[in-house]
């Protein structure tokens, strides 16, 4: 977590053990029982939680929302959840560290191609 806060906001999360909010609908990021951080406070954008883009989708590739929209337009479909499951096999990857969820960005990635699929059509 300490990875996505602005380094002002470090002195202020304390000893709380911190969970992440996955409700697209909240702004509100990590929170604990005595504390809260929102998507203001990070230095990076959540991408569950943007409407507007860019919209990240795989923070250690690079990969944005754009990325696979563009992909689709062109080719009628998109090979970027592939390349990252490529790359994932090469532990090439720093979900932990990178995402701020901290686990892999591939679910979402999945869930968003499809999504992306349908408006396209």
């Amino acid at each position: 977590m300490l990875l996505m806060l602005k380094p002002e906001l470090f002195d202020q999360v304390g000893e709380s053990q911190y969970r992440f909010c996955a409700s697209p609908d909240c702004r509100v990021v990590y929170f604990s029982r005595a504390r809260g951080f929102t998507t203001g406070d990070l230095r990076t954008r959540v991408g569950l939680k943007e409407k507007d883009g860019p919209v990240p989708l795989c923070y250690c590739f690079g990969f944005h929302e754009q990325d696979v929209r563009e992909e689709i337009e062109a080719q009628g479909h998109t090979t970027i959840p592939q390349r990252i499951s490529a790359l994932i096999k090469e532990r090439l990857c720093a979900c932990e560290e990178r995402n701020p969820s901290g686990g892999c960005c591939l679910g979402e990635v999945t869930k968003a191609v499809k999504r992306l699929i349908k408006e396209t059509r």
